[in-house]
C-alpha cells in the first residue's frame, strides 16, 4: 500500500486483518509516496484500512474504510536452461566424399555468381576424362561438349555449376580431379579429342586464355577407394582465399587454407614481399598474385636469375665438402663433380644432372624431375626424392645446412629465396600451403590426407 499526507501534515494508516489484529503507522507529510508491506497474509485473506490525515488547523479527517482481498503473485517460473548446441556431426557417405561448398564471400557475390568446375578421371576408366554433376555422378567429356557456352568467338564446354544450383555433392571416387572455385563467371574448359583423351585448364601465361580475365582458384583432390588426399595450392597463382576442411570417421579434422581477406592479402603481399616480387601482385591484378615462375622470374623476365648465384655458391661449396641428409628413403652422401651433383646411400648412385636453373628451382622441373643415369626400380625413386630434397632446401635457403632443412623458422631467412613461398605459409592455417611444387618435403605443404569415407568443407572467401 502506498499513501502520502496529501494536504494534511501528518497521516496515520490503520489496518485491521481478518483476525482483528490492529496496527497504525504514523507519517509526517513527506510529499512522496510511502509504501508498506504488510506481512505474513496467506492467499484470498482480507485487509481493512483507512487513513486519518491531520489537517493544518489542527483538525482530523479519516478517509473512508476500505477492504483488500490478498492475492497472493503467481510464482515466476524458473526458466529451462537452454542446452547449448553441440557442434553438429559430420554425415559420413557410405563411401567417398561429401563435398559441402560454403560462399564466403560476404555478400559480394551471391550464390548464383560462385560457381564450382570438378573435373578428373574415372578410376574404373584411367584415361577417361570426366566432369561432375550435382548427384556427384561421374559424366564422361564428350566431344560435343564444346559448344555449351562460348568467349571470344570460340566455344567451350559448360562443366561449372554455381552454388545456387548444389552446393552439396558426394563423389565415390575420382582421380587427379581439380574443384575450380571461380566468382562472377562459369569456367571456360574445352574436351581435347575425339574421343577425349584430356581437357584444356586455365593458362595464366597466355594472355588471350579465356579465364585470364577470371578470378578463380582450385583445390586438387584424389578419392580411391580407401582414402582421400586434397590440397589447396599456391605453386602457381593466388586467386581468392581458400579453405579447405577435412573430416573423416576416425576423428580427423584439419584444416587448410587463409582466413584474411582477399584485399588484405593483395595489400600484406606488396608492402612484406622484398622489390624484385612486388610487381607479382601487380602484373595481372585485379584477378590473381602469379607465382614467381608466372612473372618476372620467367626466362627472359627481369628476375630470371633471381636464384642464380645462390645456385652457384651451393654447387662449389659442395665440389670440396659432402653434403649428408637422411629422409625416409635412407640416409645419402653427395658431391658435385663436374655439374652433377653425385648421391650415394651405399646401395646405388644416384644424381642431379647438372647445375639448375632459376626457373627449374622455381618449378621443381628440369634437373629436379629427371630419372635419367639412376638404375631402374627403387633407385629412381630414390633419386627423384633427392631432386626434390634439394629443390626444397634451395628455395627455402637452407642447402647449405641440412641440419636446417626441417625446421621452418630457418627457412627464407637469407637473401635471394623464395620470398612468394614465404609470404604464403606467414598467412596460411599452421603454415601450411604448397609455395612451390616440392612444399611438401618435411612435412610444410597444405596437403590433407583422410580415411574414406571423408567429409570436405570447401569454403570460398572475399
Amino acid at each position: 500500500m502506498q499513501f502520502y499526507a496529501d494536504g494534511g501534515t501528518w497521516a496515520d494508516l490503520h489496518y485491521t486483518l481478518a483476525g482483528g489484529s490492529q496496527l497504525n503507522v504514523t507519517m509526517s507529510n513527506s510529499g512522496t509516496d510511502n509504501s508498506y508491506q504488510v506481512s505474513g497474509l496467506t492467499n484470498g485473506e482480507q485487509v481493512s484500512y483507512w487513513f486519518t490525515i491531520g489537517q493544518s488547523n489542527g483538525s482530523a479527517v479519516n478517509t473512508p474504510s476500505q477492504t483488500l482481498t490478498y492475492a497472493a503473485p503467481t510464482p515466476t517460473p524458473t526458466p529451462t536452461p537452454t542446452p547449448a548446441p553441440s557442434p553438429s556431426s559430420p554425415v559420413f557417405p557410405a563411401a567417398g566424399t561429401t563435398f559441402n561448398l560454403v560462399n564466403g564471400t560476404n555478400g559480394a557475390y551471391a550464390d548464383s555468381q560462385v560457381y564450382w568446375t570438378m573435373v578428373g578421371q574415372d578410376p574404373a576408366n584411367p584415361g577417361t576424362f570426366v566432369h561432375v554433376d550435382c548427384s556427384g555422378n561421374l559424366i564422361p567429356m564428350a566431344p560435343g561438349d564444346n559448344g555449351a557456352q562460348s568467349k571470344n568467338g570460340q566455344s567451350y564446354a559448360d562443366y561449372s555449376i554455381p552454388f545456387s544450383q548444389c552446393k552439396s555433392f558426394t563423389v565415390p571416387q575420382i582421380l587427379s580431379a581439380r574443384i575450380y572455385l571461380s566468382v562472377g563467371s562459369p569456367m571456360y574448359i574445352q574436351a581435347v579429342g575425339n574421343p577425349v583423351y584430356g581437357y584444356t585448364g586455365p593458362n595464366i601465361d597466355n594472355p588471350s586464355d579465356p579465364n585470364i580475365n577470371v578470378t578463380f582458384d582450385f583445390v586438387e583432390v584424389n578419392i580411391n577407394a580407401t582414402n582421400f588426399y586434397g590440397n589447396t595450392t599456391r605453386v602457381d597463382q593466388f586467386g581468392m582465399p581458400i579453405r579447405l576442411q577435412l573430416q573423416d570417421p576416425t576423428g580427423y579434422d584439419q584444416t587448410v587454407g587463409e582466413t584474411e581477406t582477399r584485399a588484405a592479402l593483395f595489400q600484406e603481399f606488396t608492402a612484406q614481399v622484398p622489390a624484385p616480387f612486388q610487381s607479382l601482385a601487380q602484373v595481372q591484378a585485379p584477378y590473381r598474385i602469379v607465382a614467381p615462375s608466372h612473372g618476372s622470374f620467367a626466362a627472359g623476365g627481369a628476375q630470371a636469375t633471381y636464384l642464380d648465384s645462390y645456385i652457384q655458391s651451393i654447387w662449389n661449396q659442395y665440389r670440396s665438402q659432402s653434403l649428408v641428409f637422411t629422409d625416409a628413403q635412407g640416409t645419402f652422401t653427395g658431391n658435385v663433380v663436374g655439374n652433377q651433383f653425385v648421391f650415394t646411400d651405399g646401395q646405388g648412385t644416384y644424381y642431379i644432372n647438372n647445375v639448375p636453373t632459376t626457373q627449374e628451382v622455381l618449378l621443381g622441373n628440369g634437373v629436379f624431375n629427371d630419372a635419367s643415369n639412376a638404375a631402374a626400380g627403387v633407385a629412381t625413386a630414390k633419386q627423384l626424392q633427392i631432386q626434390a630434397q634439394v629443390d626444397a632446401a634451395l628455395n627455402r635457403h637452407v642447402a647449405e645446412n641440412a641440419g636446417e632443412w626441417s625446421t621452418s623458422a630457418d627457412f627464407y631467412n637469407s637473401a635471394p629465396t623464395n620470398s612468394y613461398s614465404a609470404f604464403w605459409h606467414a598467412h596460411s592455417i599452421n603454415g601450411l600451403t604448397y609455395g612451390f611444387p616440392y612444399d611438401d618435403v618435411s612435412g610444410f605443404s597444405s596437403s590433407l590426407i583422410g580415411t574414406n569415407p571423408t567429409v570436405s568443407t570447401i569454403t570460398v572467401d572475399w
